[in-house]
């Protein structure tokens, strides 16, 4: 049967052709009497909109995170959550208007989050805070100065700095890596080894790593509109990703991690052709 959908016409020019906006035009009828309305989204509203759907998403992240937290009583699950979703945030980097400045609202959710982690573990310190207990392993407030706070400053610098670049999508894949290390360590790591520093990984983990990092850069390229890096060049990042998270001292192995992808997307390319 001959489909007999049209296409959309043309947004008026000198008007948003960001992401979210062209989004929308594309799910919606141009019969639709909210079709319209698509026509006087400017650049920057349309990154306002980006930026509040950034921020609803966050939301629904932290409170399922804390019901993970509370009414399941699993508090790494729940901390492992939360930054498997925060690493994903990339996702969204293609709804923003790169011809008005207000693409850098992408990073609004991460800048804020960071002076909120920092006020709750250096100045607060409430152990009952509902941060403090969905993203710490043990209800401790300085936790959330570690790996917490470090996560949401790298995310804030990839977002106002590496912006729909390879160098950012392969900084926050490797994140992705870092979760699933942690979560096959944890529930399926069995030869284990400890090294300075870094304390108790497992080699199991370490292969989640590798392959957790390459799935990650793997899909948030696609979800970018990015070309996917051939499995040679993906398979050494994950290397990378996995040799720095099982030796990086414990409490800065999100800062040594980013730093070592950063350097490695700049690097690798040249090496790898």
């Amino acid at each position: 049967m001959e489909s007999t959908s049209t296409s959309n016409p043309p947004l008026s020019s000198g008007l948003s052709t960001g992401g979210l906006t062209t989004f929308l035009a594309s799910q919606i009828s141009s019969e639709s009497s909210l079709y319209p309305y698509l026509n006087r989204l400017t650049p920057k509203t349309n990154n306002i909109a980006a930026a509040l759907v950034t921020i609803l998403y966050v939301k629904i992240v932290m409170e399922v995170g804390m019901l993970i937290r509370i009414k399941f009583d699993l508090p790494e699950i729940s901390r492992k959550f939360i930054h498997i979703c925060a690493c994903s945030y990339v996702v969204f980097w293609p709804l923003f208007d790169v011809d008005h400045w207000g693409w850098r609202l992408n990073a609004t959710v991460p800048v804020v989050m960071s002076f909120r982690l920092l006020y709750k573990g250096a100045i607060l310190k409430d152990p009952e805070d509902q941060d403090v207990r969905s993203m710490s392993r043990s209800s401790s407030p300085s936790e959330l100065l570690y790996g917490p706070l470090q996560l949401t400053i790298i995310m804030s610098y990839t977002g106002l700095t590496k912006f729909m670049t390879k160098s950012g999508i392969i900084i926050m894949g490797a994140f992705v890596g870092d979760w699933l290390a942690a979560l096959i360590g944890v529930h399926y790591g069995k030869h284990k080894f400890t090294v300075p520093l870094g304390g108790q990984k497992s080699i199991e983990g370490s292969f989640g790593c590798v392959l957790g990092t390459m799935a990650g850069i793997s899909f948030y390229s696609y979800m970018v509109g990015m070309e996917i890096e051939e499995w040679k060049t993906l398979f050494t990042y994950g290397v990378i990703s996995a040799v720095v998270e099982g030796t990086a001292w414990r409490e800065w192995d999100n800062a040594f991690l980013a730093a070592a992808m950063e350097f490695s997307a700049k690097r690798l390319p040249g090496l790898m052709s």
